[in-house]
Order: C-alpha cells, then sequence, then structure tokens
C-alpha cells in the first residue's frame, strides 16, 4: 500500500513526526502522515468484559515495532487509555467502532440484532473518520441467532458498502472468525429450536463446527472474487490464531491472552501493509485434474465446491507476492487424511508457519486435505482431527 504511509522507525529512520490527537467524535488536529486504522466489528472488537479488548495490544505491537504515526479512528473510545502490562502502564490510542451484540446487518425473527451495516449508513462513519486500513471482524452474532443462510451474501454487501466510501488506494482487511466452544455455551443457541433439542451437546457443536468452518471458508473465497474485480480487499486470518479451549474467556469472547494473540497478529498484518516487504509462504505444487485451476498467493481455496476461477493476489494469512499455481477438483467427498497421530504442538506449529514464523517439511504431514497446498484449511481441519480425539 504505497501514498503516505511511512514507517517511523526510531532506531532506523531520522525522520520526526508526531502522534496525532484525532478521534471521532472529537474534533482536533490532524497530521497528515499519520495512518488512520479502524477497527470494525461486533463485541469482540469492542472488546467485551475488558477494556481495550485486542485493540491495546495491536496499538501497543505497532509502537514497539518503531510506529509513531498510528492513529487509531472510530465512533467510539478516546484518544488515550492506558491499562497495565508485564508490569508497566502501558498508553494507547483507543478510538475504534466495535459493537457488542450486532450482526452484519439488522436482522430479526428467531433474535433481532443490530446491524454494522445500518450503523455505518447512520453516522457515515466511513467518510467522518477516513480509516487508511479497516480491520473488519464480524458474523459471530450471526451465526449465534442462526442466521447463517446468506450470512456472505450480507457480508458481501457490507463490505461493498464500506468499499463506496473509501480512497482509491485504502484497503478493507476481512477476517474469519474464531470458534465458539459450543458445549460449553450451548444454551446461548436457543434460536437453533429444535436442531439443539434433537441432537446431543456434542453433536450440536459439530453443526455449529460446520456453520462457522463453512462461514470463514466463504470469506476467502468472497475475498477472491472481490480482488479479481479490482477491489482493495484482502484476507485476514483471526481463527487460526485464537484457540476455543485455551482462548476464550467464555466460550465466545477472547480471554486475555486470546485478545493478546489477536492484538499482535493484527499488528503483523498492519506492519506488512506498511512495510511492502511480505515473507514469501508458498507451496509449489501443481497436482493434474480437470476441473478448475485457481492461481493464488500461499492460499488455495480447498472447499468442496470450488465458487471461483479467478486470480487471487496478495492474499495470505499476511499478505504475499509470491504466486503458485494450484489445480482442485470440484468433488463432493471428503479429502484424504494423511494417516498421523497428531497433537495441540502440530496445530501450534501449523500456525506459526501460516504466520511465516517457522518453517515445517514435508515430513510434517502438513497437507492435511491433500490438495497440494498449506493454508488455513489445513489448520481448520487439523483442529477438528484433534477435537475429534479428545
Amino acid at each position: 500500500m504505497n501514498k503516505k504511509f511511512l514507517a517511523l522507525m526510531s532506531s532506523v529512520c531520522m525522520i520526526a513526526n508526531k502522534v496525532s490527537i484525532y478521534s471521532i467524535p472529537v474534533s482536533a488536529e490532524e497530521n497528515a502522515d499519520d495512518v488512520k486504522i479502524m477497527s470494525l466489528g461486533d463485541s469482540i472488537t469492542d472488546g467485551y468484559w475488558t477494556a481495550g479488548g485486542y485493540r491495546k495490544y495491536l496499538y501497543h505491537e505497532l509502537e514497539l515495532k518503531g510506529y509513531s504515526n498510528i492513529d487509531m479512528v472510530g465512533m467510539k473510545g478516546s484518544d488515550n487509555a492506558s491499562f497495565s502490562y508485564n508490569g508497566e502502564t502501558i498508553t494507547y490510542d483507543d478510538n475504534y467502532s466495535g459493537y457488542s451484540g450486532y450482526a452484519i446487518q439488522y436482522i430479526t425473527g428467531t433474535e433481532t440484532r443490530q446491524g454494522i451495516l445500518e450503523t455505518i449508513q447512520e453516522t457515515d462513519m466511513i467518510n467522518v473518520c477516513k480509516p487508511d486500513i479497516i480491520l473488519l471482524q464480524i458474523g459471530t452474532n450471526d451465526i449465534l441467532s442462526n442466521y447463517n443462510e446468506g450470512i456472505t451474501d450480507r457480508l458481501k454487501n457490507l463490505v461493498n458498502t464500506i468499499l463506496s466510501d473509501m480512497e482509491a488506494d485504502d484497503i478493507i482487511y476481512v477476517s474469519t472468525i474464531p470458534d465458539i466452544d459450543v458445549e460449553l455455551v450451548s444454551d446461548w443457541f436457543w434460536s437453533y429450536g429444535e436442531i439443539k433439542w434433537n441432537n446431543t451437546t456434542e453433536d450440536f457443536a459439530k453443526i455449529i463446527q460446520d456453520y462457522i468452518d463453512s462461514y470463514n471458508e466463504s470469506i476467502y473465497n468472497m475475498v477472491s472474487e472481490m480482488q479479481s474485480e479490482g477491489k482493495p480487499v484482502k484476507f485476514a486470518d483471526i481463527h487460526s490464531v485464537v484457540d476455543y479451549k485455551a482462548d476464550l474467556y467464555d466460550g465466545v469472547h477472547p480471554n486475555e491472552q486470546g485478545y493478546e494473540k489477536m492484538g499482535k497478529y493484527w499488528s503483523e498484518v498492519i506492519e506488512s501493509e506498511l512495510s511492502g516487504e511480505i515473507p514469501p509462504v508458498t507451496t509449489e505444487t501443481t497436482e493434474t485434474t480437470t476441473e478448475t485451476t485457481i492461481t493464488t498467493t500461499t492460499e488455495t481455496t480447498t472447499t468442496d465446491t470450488v465458487t471461483s476461477s479467478e486470480a487471487i493476489t496478495e492474499t495470505t494469512i499476511i499478505t504475499t507476492d509470491t504466486t503458485a499455481e494450484t489445480t482442485v477438483t470440484t468433488d463432493s467427498t471428503e479429502p484424504v487424511i494423511p494417516e498421523k497421530d497428531y497433537s495441540i504442538s502440530d496445530a501450534v506449529r501449523l500456525s506459526e508457519y501460516l504466520l511465516c514464523k517457522n518453517e515445517i517439511t514435508p515430513e510434517d504431514d502438513f497437507d492435511i486435505n491433500s490438495d497440494g497446498a498449506i493454508n488455513i484449511f489445513d489448520l481448520v481441519r487439523l483442529k477438528r482431527i484433534l477435537k475429534n480425539q479428545k
């Protein structure tokens, strides 16, 4: 992302700049060199149960990386907030647009939920805040309320609405959502009625997991399609860094450890966006088949039915410019699972690999779904395997 995005690295650069005090809705001075970042979404963005949520860690991590020109913007929060971290008091810019209980758009039926779409339209949020980068995570409440039908169409409409108010060189990252510990919070899913009561808690949890996995995969496909149309949309994968057993406070919202992981992940996404120095994470493999060919960077769609044959560029867990060609088939059968006993440590290693933090070898057998590429969908399937092993 070019334009005014200069990373003010204190240990490297000799350029002085000041942190903007611009915030919404408070009117204040705006610095033209600031990078305006908007955290947008539901209660997980809002930071349900703990002030600052992932946002405080995001801002702090960017400061540690040397960025002093970050301006968090949104319709809520303040220019100055603080939290205690590792024995220190850390200050951060806490402007954001997170709304607890909100769905993608207004929905009513089994439950009534307010919508991010309508909130953006009513407040003219994008034009008021003028974000350069938007971090969007939304959809958990749609699934909680059994509004799964048309969920990706609603998300696409939301993203297009946001894009209509953004400048051409701005960018929006659309993220997957974390898993939910359904067995722990089964009573939250009363909207599923007979589906819930006609299944055991364990079987019902698998039904919800399928909804989450399907939605997350559809986000990737949607981003692929929108990129092929030349739209400034990129994919992010919060799902890959939040473990539903270790990192949730109440079975739905992250605990402090989970929010910290989210903040660090988003900081790496932002750094890769601003620096343009993207480490390649590519598996150069071509499988000969007769169906649809998708050219991707690192991430190859592994859903059972391929929905787009367009090319996806600069879309990975953290964006990359290196491409790999992989041919996949529209097959309704389950991919072959390698015969190996996996453990939690394998999931951690695969997650770190997708975040460009370590290397893996062919002996690791991390191509879980045998599609010739190693990506987030292998991590999704690996988590399913580990869950079934318990």
